[in-house]
């Protein structure tokens, strides 16, 4: 595989953080508050964008939070729809992106921003489960197939999300090309100039894995790194929401939309 080329600093540059909310307002202030506090402790001009439902309530007072800009959305805005709308919405050259709950830790962050000089992107993936002992020693087979017969290195998986998650990463992979761990970890960091020229079709979460899916077809470098992961209770899975996912995949993969912007600051090699 080719070296990277050698791309412009950024990791020191202003950053915008995009918070994205899911409608309920109880632990959104505190959330808010904390990245606050994480941002101003690294020094550097920031802004975040708390992209909510505006039926949530109001959000934390500009006192508390001078960088916070509220994003409204329309009530039940799905996370395609917020995600747009909160890359619309960021003015600086590094773009990150969460979710506005306490699922993540805003110190992982610095993570995300000590790699993403040599890359264009940096994706988190989540450490949660103990992987089962069978996925550990069937890694450690593929790990050395691969470098006795072809010579490739690959760093252990250490990632597990359940079944349902290993599906979706293998539908990832074997579809869409895109190698990674944890394709749907909504705990990113990118040069933002990449958007240009994609622009994000999916509605529903798999809108996550779609970024990755267009930045690996534009031969953007992306690196990845382990975050903390305390997930709160979630609710079943929604059938329609499932048959809305599925028709979304294959629509993309059957005509996958991008740009070719008229100027862009930091070009990927693909763009």
């Amino acid at each position: 595989m080719p070296e990277p080329v050698e791309r412009p600093p950024i990791s020191g540059a202003p950053l915008s953080v995009i918070l994205l909310g899911d409608g309920q307002p109880s632990d959104r202030d505190e959330v808010v508050a904390a990245w606050g506090r994480f941002l101003d402790s690294i020094k550097r001009d920031h802004e975040i964008l708390l992209v909510d439902a505006a039926s949530a309530g109001p959000p934390p007072s500009s006192e508390s939070c001078p960088a916070l800009r509220f994003v409204a959305l329309e009530a039940n805005a799905s996370p395609g729809a917020a995600l747009r709308a909160g890359i619309a919405a960021a003015r600086h050259p590094l773009l990150f992106y969460t979710t506005a709950n306490k699922d993540f830790q805003p110190n992982d962050l610095q993570l995300l921003l000590d790699r993403i000089d040599k890359v264009e992107l940096v994706t988190g993936y989540r450490v949660w489960r103990t992987r089962p002992s069978w996925l550990i020693w069937l890694d450690r087979v593929h790990r050395l197939l691969l470098r006795v017969l072809l010579g490739m290195s690959r760093e252990p998986r250490t990632s597990w999300l359940g079944w349902r998650g290993l599906g979706r990463r293998l539908l990832a992979r074997w579809v869409f090309g895109v190698h990674v761990q944890d394709p749907e970890c909504p705990f990113r960091l990118f040069r933002r100039a990449i958007f240009e020229c994609m622009p994000l079709q999916c509605d529903g979460p798999f809108v996550h894995a779609e970024v990755l899916a267009k930045a690996n077809f534009l031969s953007c470098w992306m690196s990845e790194v382990p975050v903390t992961w305390l997930p709160a209770a979630k609710a079943s899975p929604d059938p329609a929401q499932a048959r809305r996912t599925r028709a979304e995949i294959i629509r993309l993969f059957r005509a996958p939309e991008f740009r070719t912007p008229a100027s862009v600051p930091v070009a990927p090699s693909g763009c």
